[in-house]
C-alpha cells in the first residue's frame, strides 16, 4: 500500500508540474527543478525525465534525425537484433523467442505435409505462450520467478526458474476479460501432454477452433502489450489451398473423426467441452464460424456462399442444425483511442476561445464521465472516448473525445460546466 500511495503521490505531483509548465507557457522547467528538487543545474532534464517516467509524456521535441534512428532501431529489435555496444533487456529476448515460437508453430499448422500438425503445434505454441507471458511481466516489473519459502528464488542449473506457464499466463491475463484466453492456453497445455510422441490426423480438424482463437489472442496480446511493430500478422502470407468446400474431407464430420482418436485423448477433449462450455460462444476459447451454402439471386452456382446471421434472426429449425455452432456476427467496429492526452489537449485548444490545461483536462474527463475517478477502478472508461491501457497505466483518447470536448467547451456556461471554473480567455 505505501508504494501505491508513492506512486499516487508521484503522478499527481507530475500533473501539477506539467500543468504549470504549460507548454512552455507557464513556469520554466530549471525554475521548477530548482523549487521542488534543489537542482540549479538539470536545465530542464530532470523534469524532462521526470514527467517522462511518470505519465508516459514527452516534453521535448526530439530532432528528425533522433526520431528516424529510433524508428531503424525499433526495426532492429523487431527482428530480435540490436544495434552494436547494445543488449535486448530481458523482456525483449523473451518477447523475440515467444514470436519465433509462434511463427514456427504457425508455419507448422499451415504446412500441407506436415505429419504430427497438432502435436507440433501445441508444443510450440505453448513455448510462444510461456514466453509472451514472461516478457509481459518482467517489463512490467512484477514477479515471474519461482519463489522458495523464504522469498528467493529457486534455482535450475544456476539460473532462475520461471513458474510454470498456467501461474504465469494467470498473472499476466488476469481478470474475468481474459478467462476465454486463459482457458484456450490451458486448453493446449493439456493437450500437448496428452498427444506428446503420438501421431492423431483426426486433431488437425477437431482442433481448428481453438486454435484460431488462441492465434487471434496472442496477436492482440502483441499489439495491445507491446506494440503494432510487434505483430505476426506484418510476417505471414495468406496460404493457398487446393480444396474446396465440397471436398469430402472438409465436409467429414467433426464427431466421426474426434471417434477415430484414442480413448484417453477422446475423454480429454470430452473433459475440456464439458469444463468450458460456458466459453462455447468465447471466441478468446474457440472460434467457430458457420457457412450456409446458398444459391445466388444471379443464379450461377459457386462453391460456396457464406452468408453472416445475427443469432436474433436465426430460425428454430436453423438453430437446432447449428446447435454445435458459434454464428459470428459481422460487427465493424470504431476506431480504439489511441490519442495521449497532451494531444488532445493540444487539439481542443486550437479549436475553443479559452485557456485549457492537462489539468483541466484531466478534471473534464472525470466530470463528463470518459474516464472514472482517482480512486477506483481506472479500466471502467466510456470506450467511445477513453481506454486505459494498464502496462503503462496510460488513458487514451479517441478523435470523438477531442470533438466532445470542443462541443462542451465552446461557450463560458458550457467551459465551466464541464471542467468545474470559469473560463479564461486566451491571449
Amino acid at each position: 500500500m505505501e508504494g501505491e500511495s508513492e506512486a499516487e503521490d508521484d503522478v499527481e505531483l507530475a500533473q501539477r508540474l506539467l500543468a504549470e509548465w504549460d507548454q512552455g507557457r507557464g513556469t520554466s522547467k530549471s525554475e521548477i527543478e530548482r523549487r521542488e528538487w534543489g537542482d540549479g543545474g538539470a536545465h530542464g532534464r530532470r523534469f524532462d525525465r521526470f514527467i517522462r517516467q511518470t505519465l508516459g509524456v514527452a516534453t521535448t521535441k526530439p530532432s528528425r534525425q533522433t526520431d528516424r534512428i529510433a524508428d531503424l532501431e525499433a526495426q532492429l529489435r523487431r527482428h530480435g537484433l540490436v544495434p552494436a555496444g547494445r543488449d535486448l533487456d530481458e523482456w525483449e529476448q523473451q518477447l523475440d523467442h515467444g514470436r519465433r515460437a509462434a511463427l514456427a508453430a504457425l508455419r507448422v499448422w499451415n504446412d500441407p505435409t506436415a505429419a504430427f500438425r497438432t502435436e507440433s503445434f501445441a508444443l510450440l505454441f505453448v513455448t510462444a505462450w510461456n514466453s509472451i507471458a514472461l516478457a509481459a511481466l518482467q517489463q512490467a516489473g512484477m514477479e515471474w520467478r519461482d519463489l522458495d519459502e523464504h522469498g528467493d528464488p529457486r534455482l535450475v542449473d544456476g539460473r532462475e526458474r520461471a513458474l510454470e506457464t498456467t501461474d504465469l499466463i494467470a498473472l499476466a491475463f488476469d481478470g474475468g476479460r481474459h478467462l476465454g484466453l486463459r482457458r484456450n492456453v490451458g486448453f493446449w497445455i493439456g493437450l500437448r501432454n496428452q498427444v506428446a510422441h503420438r501421431h492423431l490426423p483426426a486433431l488437425d480438424v477437431t482442433t481448428i477452433p481453438q486454435a484460431q482463437a488462441g492465434l487471434l489472442n496472442l496477436e492482440g496480446v502483441l499489439e495491445d502489450r507491446f506494440g503494432p511493430d510487434f505483430v505476426l500478422a506484418s510476417a505471414l502470407s495468406v496460404p493457398l489451398q487446393l480444396t474446396g468446400f465440397r471436398d469430402p474431407g472438409v465436409l467429414a464430420s467433426v464427431k466421426t473423426l474426434q471417434a477415430s482418436l484414442p480413448l484417453d485423448v477422446q475423454n480429454y477433449l470430452n473433459d475440456q467441452a464439458t469444463l468450458n462450455s460456458e466459453l462455447t460462444d468465447d471466441p478468446a476459447y474457440m472460434l467457430r464460424v458457420t457457412f450456409i451454402p446458398a444459391v445466388p439471386a444471379s443464379g450461377r452456382s459457386p462453391d460456396a456462399v457464406a452468408n453472416f446471421v445475427k443469432p436474433g434472426e436465426v430460425t428454430e429449425d436453423l438453430a437446432q442444425a447449428l446447435k454445435e455452432y458459434t454464428v459470428v456476427t459481422k460487427v465493424v467496429k470504431a476506431e480504439r483511442p489511441h490519442l495521449i492526452a497532451t494531444q488532445v489537449v493540444e487539439a481542443v485548444s486550437d479549436r475553443i476561445p479559452y485557456r485549457f490545461t492537462i489539468r483541466m483536462h484531466t478534471l473534464a474527463a472525470r466530470k463528463l464521465k470518459a474516464r472514472p475517478e482517482k480512486d477506483v477502478d481506472q479500466t471502467v472508461t466510456d470506450a467511445r472516448y477513453c481506454e486505459y491501457v494498464t502496462s503503462v497505466k496510460r488513458h487514451l483518447y479517441s478523435q470523438a473525445w477531442i470533438e466532445r470536448l470542443v462541443e462542451e467547451l465552446s461557450t463560458e456556461a458550457g467551459f465551466r460546466e464541464a471542467v468545474g471554473e470559469d473560463p479564461t480567455p486566451r491571449d
